[in-house]
């Protein structure tokens, strides 16, 4: 029983890990860059660019990908070392070591359709419609416990395997912004009003699951309560028993799931620019404070299991020639089959709740120093907080804007447990186009297996009647 348990825990374990490292929190190294009109994605009072007129077009104005997590996949599969130096070996030891009583992994996407910014007077204006995914995987340092050293130590006891939560959702967010310096060369605020259009949604209110041994070893009971919440544009399958076999997407319409407008939303960002002298700059936001209510396309499971399991007896599956002979492949697919129908949900067990999606939301504190009309250096500190996880980043960073058309940041980031994170903010102006790239942890794009942290910012501006320096300057 322990080595089914383990190989299946281990397989699950791996393609989470590998999963997040092609996946890439919203960039801190961003936030200061000189000449970058995204600034205001993190605080919708600072514009670092003073340009009359952004325009960004779908997708080209920047595709941004994040990953965060307490582990690094090498913490789980790296080489080996002496005979082992050529292969590949799992550590069950070092993964369990490096995890947290509490351990998340989190994974962002946001893909741009359309931007329009352009400025009046003091004030500034911007529309922005941007397509958005977010999903969390969490899970306790218990399971793997469990899984490493097997019940042994368990006899006679319920052990507590934690809560696994999945959430993950997908939304449509129309954004329009307003800043103005509200006390002259002081005080600038801003605020952001979005629409948010939920698309589809895996909420998990409950993934409990413990394991009770027998004193005399003899059996191990399975027990889960499961509760999910989903919204999607599909429909349950059963079989003539009543079992929960799939979901069926065949009427399934792109158009129809494109243009969702069943499950609203609001968010809000709120921040302040405040210059408390010449060459000291103070800013503060709170971004995407919302949430979506899903009430279209409805799915919810509502299930309580348990499975007793006594193990299989092969005493018959020794001697093919014995007329009782049980072919084992049998045996373990029939015991296989009902635990699996003990854990698949029943019609009874699916209904249709009306549920809410809070949006992971963003805090920013920081300051800038200019050394001169070139050059800068600034202080951030980033909270992001999605349900029970919260992740701290603080980064310094130097900045420059030379010859009023080449951005240049160099970052260094202590993200969660994360302190080996060296970034780069790039951005060169050709004619009215802007190209640019940011990252807060380069050595993650060299080598993705050994990071905790990833993340990636790229794309295109069109730029018309840029001043010669920047208007936070």
């Amino acid at each position: 029983m322990k080595n089914i348990l383990t190989k299946i825990g281990i397989i699950s374990l791996i393609v989470m890990a590998i999963y997040s490292t092609v996946s890439a929190q919203e960039s801190t190294t961003l936030q200061f860059m000189k000449g970058m009109p995204q600034s205001d994605l993190q605080n919708p009072a600072l514009h670092n660019d003073s340009s009359s007129v952004v325009i960004g077009l779908p997708g080209m104005s920047g595709v941004y990908f994040d990953f965060n997590s307490g582990f690094a996949v090498n913490d789980l599969i790296h080489k080996g070392t002496g005979m082992l130096a050529d292969s590949l070996v799992l550590d069950i030891e070092g993964f369990h070591s490096s995890l947290s009583t509490t351990n998340s992994i989190q994974q962002n996407l946001s893909f741009p359709l359309f931007y329009l910014g352009f400025r009046s007077k003091k004030s500034f204006f911007s529309i922005g419609v941007t397509e958005k995914e977010v999903a969390q995987f969490t899970f306790d340092k218990s399971l793997v416990t469990f899984l490493k050293d097997g019940n042994a130590e368990y006899m006679g006891q319920n052990f507590d395997l934690g809560n696994l939560k999945m959430n993950a959702f997908d939304y449509t967010e129309m954004a329009f912004g307003y800043s103005n310096e509200v006390i002259k060369n002081k005080l600038t605020v801003g605020v952001k009003a979005k629409a948010l259009l939920g698309k589809f949604a895996l909420k998990t209110e409950r993934m409990n699951m413990k394991v009770e041994t027998a004193a005399d070893g003899s059996s191990l009971n399975l027990s889960t309560d499961i509760k999910i919440n989903m919204s999607m544009p599909a429909t349950p399958e059963y079989d003539q028993d009543n079992n929960l076999t799939g979901m069926n997407t065949d009427n399934l319409n792109p158009k129809d799931f494109v243009m969702q407008t069943g499950n609203m939303g609001m968010a809000f960002d709120l921040g302040a620019v405040y210059k408390l002298t010449p060459k000291i700059t103070l800013s503060g936001s709170i971004v995407d404070l919302g949430k979506v209510s899903f009430k279209k396309d409805l799915i919810s499971l509502n299930k309580v299991s348990n499975y007793n399991w006594v193990g299989i007896d092969f005493s018959n599956s020794i001697d093919s020639t014995n007329a009782n002979y049980v072919d084992p492949a049998d045996l373990i697919k029939n015991e296989t089959t009902k635990m699996e129908n003990a854990f698949r949900p029943k019609k009874s067990d699916v209904g249709s709740e009306v549920f809410d999606v809070t949006i992971p939301t963003k805090i920013y504190l920081g300051g800038t120093y200019q050394l001169n009309n070139q050059f800068s250096i600034g202080l951030l500190d980033r909270l992001y907080k999605n349900g029970d996880i919260s992740t701290n980043t603080v980064t310094l960073s130097a900045n420059a804007m030379l010859a009023n058309f080449l951005s240049l940041t160099g970052s260094y980031s202590m993200i969660g447990k994360s302190t080996n994170n060296l970034g780069m903010g790039l951005a060169m102006r050709l004619g009215l186009m802007q190209m640019y790239f940011v990252s807060d942890n380069l050595m993650a794009l060299a080598d993705p297996a050994k990071a905790n942290y990833v993340n990636v910012r790229f794309g295109m501006n069109l730029l018309f009647g840029r001043k010669h320096k920047p208007v936070s300057e």
